[in-house]
């Protein structure tokens, strides 16, 4: 009994003795939009005309909507269309932007932007709708 009372004395004792520090990692706050934003100098390829065009875009934070980006200049067309951001992945959902009906989707991948999307012109003389691909640097 009195080697228990003994070790109990002991273990509240050496408890008693600890100090116990909480350190709390500072909040930092990551837009998941950061990995899209920026110039980027795009190679566009059109499968409707075998051509290919050169030109840049700038890709913002939409502001007010925390998922959302605008990217300036698209199409080479001086249109600003809105994408969704999840995660590694852009979606162009269907908009209707300066004579252009757009569609279409895309993905990040370090300073490499892929994007894949149709661009149907509604107000040009003929019914052409173009399906493009592209790739664009940081």
């Amino acid at each position: 009994m009195k080697k228990q009372i003994l070790l109990s004395f002991i273990i509240l004792l050496v408890l008693s003795s600890c100090h116990l520090t909480v350190v709390e990692e500072p909040h930092v706050h990551v837009d998941v939009r950061d990995r899209f934003l920026g110039v980027f100098e795009v190679e566009e390829y059109s499968e409707t005309f075998d051509a290919y065009s050169y030109y840049h875009i700038d890709i913002v934070a939409l502001h007010g909507e925390p998922y959302s980006v605008i990217l300036r200049n698209f199409y080479g067309a001086d249109i600003d269309v809105i994408a969704d951001v999840e995660g590694n992945y852009l979606y162009i959902p269907s908009q209707d932007v300066g004579g252009f009906h757009i569609e279409g989707e895309g993905s990040v991948s370090g300073n490499r932007l892929e994007l894949s999307y149709y661009v149907h012109d509604y107000l040009a003389y003929r019914d052409i709708t173009d399906h493009c691909h592209s790739v664009a640097w940081r």
